[in-house]
């Protein structure tokens, strides 16, 4: 399947009080970590970010909202929008624990609907997921009636639902798969990372 990775950078990190995707993770800025991560999976990689001079030392192609404002809806239609294939996978730039093992789980699981969204322990991870070109023009009335919530967006769509059950990683060692979908948004929850860091096994 020929997928374009976006890689959302566009959160103001309010709760974190600095830039989560720079946080240094495995001795990298976290968000290089996870673009390495898609690079595996996807033929191409597009950075959804209005400060490209913060990336830049990430190589990687820019596409700014076009929804400015609009929060992970605005980022979504603006890599939606801009990517040539029909089909793209989403990841936030919290998840410093991201493998592409995981994702392509994801890929092998969509068949013919619109999204796939994994549910890992009763929550829903919409920005680590799969969307087709098809959810743009539900995506895009969203954004012109100003219904931002990501769960109304999935209410709307033909979506699977992948419960972490389903996930063959999960079968094999259930605790590294709860790693893989964890994400930080504040202090705590970065050094809780850091924690997870030193006896991460990043071989599956």
């Amino acid at each position: 399947m020929d997928v374009t990775a976006l890689l959302l950078a566009g959160g103001k990190s309010s709760r974190m009080g600095t830039n989560k995707a720079m946080l240094p993770m495995f001795q990298k800025a976290s968000i290089e970590n996870i673009a390495t991560e898609l690079n595996k999976i996807a033929g191409h990689v597009l950075l959804i970010s209005n400060s490209p001079d913060e990336y830049s030392f990430l190589g990687l192609p820019m596409v700014p909202d076009q929804y400015h404002g609009m929060g992970p809806l605005g980022g979504l239609h603006a890599g939606l929008t801009a990517s040539k294939t029909d089909t793209v996978f989403v990841s936030a730039c919290d998840m410093p624990f991201i493998k592409a093992a995981v994702m392509e789980e994801m890929l092998g699981n969509l068949e013919n609907y619109d999204a796939l969204v994994p549910e890992i322990d009763g929550q829903l991870h919409p920005l680590f997921a799969i969307y087709r070109k098809t959810c743009l023009p539900i995506l895009t009335s969203c954004l012109e009636a100003r219904e931002l919530k990501m769960v109304h967006f999935l209410e709307k769509l033909n979506a699977k639902i992948m419960k972490h059950t389903e996930f063959q990683l999960y079968t094999k060692n259930h605790k590294l798969f709860s790693y893989l979908f964890y994400n930080m948004n504040n202090p705590q929850e970065y050094e809780e990372a850091k924690k997870i860091e030193s006896h991460f096994n990043p071989q599956i």
